[in-house]
């Protein structure tokens, strides 16, 4: 019995059924199929909020390891599993002991903690953007060189010093956004469509098995 629950074929014919319970209903009527799909919907919901688990847990066995470790930065990690407790803690949505979003523990966390430390991460991640465009803007061709004035141009469109001394770099900026930019947004986005729909098709033949068992046979 263990042997046949194993094999692969189930969950592919699995995927494919739980596939077609999503795509069926946009194009037929059935009410039967329909109801089902609201219930697949509804597993997926339950599947995704005790998935919101994994996280923390994970988090907790990476930086437990480090202390057990005594690595580098380890003290780092005790802070990280006492904020992580207390913040779950507290968040709990128990409203009959005072827990939840609007516990003052929670908030002061979310206030004074997570607030800051969110912003100054995007402080430093706008320098390494600022050093990768830098590096990426060298007009070392004549594409790179489309790609400087292109981004140039947007600086200036998006800064309010440039297009209060002159107008055009609004005019400019506008253009490139409605046009070239318009232009490649939508050859992606069909691109990735494209894309999508070779995958499915794959995944519901059976041939792409990259989601099982790291694609193995």
């Amino acid at each position: 019995m263990s042997n046949v629950l194993r094999r692969i074929e189930i969950p592919i014919v699995l995927t494919i059924i739980c596939t077609l319970l999503q795509v069926i209903p946009y194009y037929i009527d059935i009410p039967v199929i329909n109801d089902t799909a609201n219930t697949v919907n509804l597993w997926v919901l339950l599947i995704v909020a005790w998935a919101t688990f994994i996280g923390p847990l994970s988090l907790m066995q990476v930086h437990g390891k480090a202390v057990q470790k005594r690595g580098k930065g380890w003290y780092f990690s005790i802070v990280v599993i006492v904020c992580t407790v207390v913040m779950s803690i507290a968040g709990l949505p128990i409203k009959e002991i005072g827990l939840g979003t609007t516990n003052a523990v929670y908030n002061w966390l979310f206030t004074y903690g997570q607030t800051p430390l969110s912003g100054t991460m995007y402080g430093i991640i706008a320098f390494f953007i600022t050093s990768a465009a830098y590096r990426a803007f060298r007009a070392k061709n004549i594409e790179a060189t489309i790609v400087l004035v292109a981004g140039l141009a947007m600086v200036m469109y998006n800064a309010p010093i440039f297009t209060a001394s002159w107008p055009g770099f609004r005019t400019i900026g506008q253009w490139i956004y409605d046009i070239p930019n318009m232009a490649t947004n939508r050859a992606v986005t069909i691109g990735a469509a494209l894309g999508a729909i070779a995958l499915a098709v794959r995944t519901l033949m059976g041939i792409e098995r990259g989601y099982l068992r790291g694609g193995g046979d």
